[in-house]
């Protein structure tokens, strides 16, 4: 990767990763509190109220998927009327489908709400959460395109600002609108508000970055469609099967249980979403890159960016989920409090199946569809999707909550290592050394690390009984982790893994937290 390109990738990243980790940490932050003011049973609704509304994204085929390559393609390329053609085609398909899609729900809102067992008191708020969870995703999703034009030419980070502040402000408001007795329908006012703020900023900082956008109808081509919906085609299985990893079994147990059982496994998937999101936000910017650096059919820099996704992918995900893995019951008695034992459980297994997805599954996910072949993502989503189906119906029904967390790691595992050899394939890389090479010192430091801290707790735990106090064991988490992983980082270094290619990111990355300006 050149010395620029590292520069746009390196400043991107790290305004990205700023705006995504407060805006993931506030909710958070904020669902103890939320749960303390309107009960589980509420919660249950507002995540499945989401999680519903969620798969209404499924519908478009996944058209959204073939925005990044596209408009990175022509803009480097130079190409303005294929630039326009790619931006509009995507803009007024979405307009269009997020209308109808807004007009069944409005139909046949009243038996979607039917399936879940709200309690009848709570029918009309659970009525209410859908319709403002739809607006919020019509105003969403009908402007996608807008960021994905400020990702594409490698301009997130005046995106990721504008995104900090509204979500500082968002968690200030929604904090506000809850101790003031709001309750459910603060928290999605809120919401709101802070997307319309959101969209108004993407659609201005696109037109400001790429003066060349026009918006008319009559850039609308069919035959552009086509090929992005071609494209997008493929990349709908695996987002089907993504979502199934997520809500699928969220519905399978309101459906055979409670809507306790619900939060239980809400919550685990939190912790997991939370523990995945910080290394893949460090990694967003690889699928631009591959569209860049394939749009200047540069072969070598991607077997490059192949090698090097994956290694920063490894340093990054393995000693947060081995952390999450050992320390589970520590996080969720600090961050729940007493009573969330079954989520301990649920976690650790949730833990396992999310590692080996990022850490096999990822590098070459984010780089292959880039490159115009999504068809081997499609194939993992396939094996994931009748994996996850199969596995997480028999398992619930069986087994009950536990059954739910082991069908959905089951089928993560099968289907990121299916990805693994095919991309290892793809770039001519033996699977098994290539993994040596990439994952075997991250694996082994973190995994001693982890161990020997653990026995240091464990031994300490029964004089001190640190779960107990929710403030003492947050302190506990800080200290601990953050003494990890500067031993981990220190270790990873002496073991030779890390070499001066890495030394200079750090220092490029350094510079920006001494000096965050946004010059253009």
């Amino acid at each position: 990767m050149s010395s620029s390109l590292r520069d746009k990738v390196i400043k991107n990243t790290f305004y990205h990763f700023a705006a995504q980790a407060f805006g993931f940490l506030s909710p958070f932050i904020l669902t103890p509190l939320i749960i303390m003011y309107i009960g589980q049973t509420e919660f249950g609704i507002y995540a499945i109220v989401l999680g519903f509304i969620g798969t209404f994204g499924l519908l478009d085929f996944s058209f959204s998927a073939s925005f990044i390559k596209f408009i990175s393609e022509y803009y480097n390329q130079g190409k303005t009327d294929e630039l326009n053609r790619t931006i509009n085609t995507g803009l007024f398909f979405y307009i269009a489908f997020t209308l109808l899609i807004c007009l069944i729900v409005l139909v046949f809102s009243q038996s979607i709400l039917k399936l879940i067992n709200i309690p009848p008191d709570l029918f009309e708020l659970a009525r209410f959460s859908l319709y403002i969870s739809l607006l919020i995703f019509f105003i969403a999703t009908s402007s996608t395109i807008f960021v994905s034009i400020l990702i594409s030419v490698q301009k997130m980070y005046l995106n990721s600002i504008a995104g900090l502040v509204i979500n500082i402000l968002n968690f200030i408001v929604t904090y506000f609108l809850l101790v003031s007795g709001y309750g459910l329908k603060g928290i999605l006012y809120s919401q709101l508000g802070a997307v319309l703020i959101s969209v108004f900023f993407n659609i201005f900082l696109a037109f400001r970055e790429v003066p060349g956008i026009k918006i008319s109808p009559a850039f609308f081509s069919a035959g552009t469609f086509k090929v992005m919906g071609t494209f997008g085609l493929q990349m709908q299985v695996p987002r089907f099967s993504t979502f199934l990893s997520e809500k699928y079994d969220e519905f399978l147990l309101g459906y055979f249980s409670t809507l306790g059982n619900v939060t239980y496994f809400n919550l685990a998937n939190r912790v997991t979403r939370l523990g995945k999101f910080f290394p893949l936000q460090l990694f967003q910017q690889v699928a631009p890159v591959a569209a860049e650096l394939n749009a200047k059919k540069e072969e070598n820099r991607l077997n490059d960016l192949f090698f090097e996704a994956t290694k920063y992918l490894t340093v990054f995900s393995a000693p947060i989920f081995l952390y999450i893995l050992i320390f589970a019951d520590l996080i969720v008695n600090t961050w729940m409090g007493p009573g969330y034992e079954i989520t301990v459980y649920l976690l650790r297994f949730l833990a396992i199946g999310q590692l080996v997805n990022l850490l096999v599954s990822a590098p070459g996910n984010s780089i292959i569809p880039n490159l115009g072949k999504p068809k081997f993502l499609m194939y993992e989503g396939l094996i994931n999707l009748a994996l996850n189906l199969v596995l997480s119906f028999l398992l619930i029904k069986y087994y009950g909550i536990l059954g739910a967390a082991i069908g959905t790691a089951a089928a993560t595992i099968i289907s990121s290592f299916y990805i693994y050899f095919t991309s290892a394939k793809y770039f001519k890389e033996n699977p098994v050394m290539f993994m040596l090479r990439s994952l075997f010192k991250p694996l082994t430091i973190s995994s001693a690390l982890c161990a020997g801290l653990f026995g240091i707790y464990y031994l300490a735990d029964n004089y001190f009984r640190f779960a107990e106090n929710r403030f003492t064991g947050l302190l506990l988490i800080f200290i601990s982790s953050g003494l990890f992983f500067v031993i981990y980082i220190l270790l990873l270094w002496k073991s030779g893994y890390l070499i001066d290619r890495d030394k200079d990111n750090l220092v490029k990355l350094l510079n920006i937290l001494k000096a965050p300006g946004i010059k253009k």
